[in-house]
């Protein structure tokens, strides 16, 4: 039996053979970060509202902001950038299932989808830890623990 001179062939070997599952594993993060906000809301618009909201709902209502030629409230720019983000989230993360289940090799014999992976949950990490409740950034903790393990399973990219 011959040793291993770098010592870190078994341990390679393990990483590459999760990396696909690890993957797997950030895309769903994404997926219930994006599907949990968008139920949240739903259920949020259902309770009644506390006169303190009602207020500050009110004032963004009131305040309109004219750009590219229409005029929205800032409550409807709130709402809707929530729910177009929340959906781009759940999209993103069910196209990287559809790949890692399509196209294995894009996560295993390449760093490219798991880094720009990574690096899109440790953005997004930083603003939740920043300006959001903790089950964003629960989330995304386990999303860019998921996509760094995916990365370290993957080939590096050729020169």
């Amino acid at each position: 039996m011959r040793a291993d001179p770098g010592g870190g062939a078994p341990a390679r070997r393990a990483l590459a053979r999760r990396a696909p599952a690890a993957f797997r594993a950030g895309a769903w993060a994404w997926v219930v970060t994006g599907a949990g906000h968008l139920a949240l809301e739903g259920l949020l618009a259902l309770r009644p509202e506390d006169p303190a909201a009602a207020r500050a709902t009110g004032a963004m209502r009131a305040y309109g902001i004219a750009f590219g030629g229409v005029r929205r409230s800032l409550y409807d720019i709130d709402r809707g950038m929530s729910y177009v983000m929340a959906t781009a989230l759940v999209f993103a993360g069910v196209v990287c299932l559809l790949v890692a289940r399509s196209a294995p090799g894009l996560v295993t014999r390449s760093r490219a989808l798991s880094g720009l992976a990574l690096a899109a949950s440790l953005v997004v990490l930083g603003v939740s830890l920043t300006l959001l409740p903790a089950p964003p950034a629960v989330l995304f903790t386990v999303a860019c623990a998921a996509f760094g393990l995916a990365l370290a399973g993957a080939r590096r990219d050729p020169a």
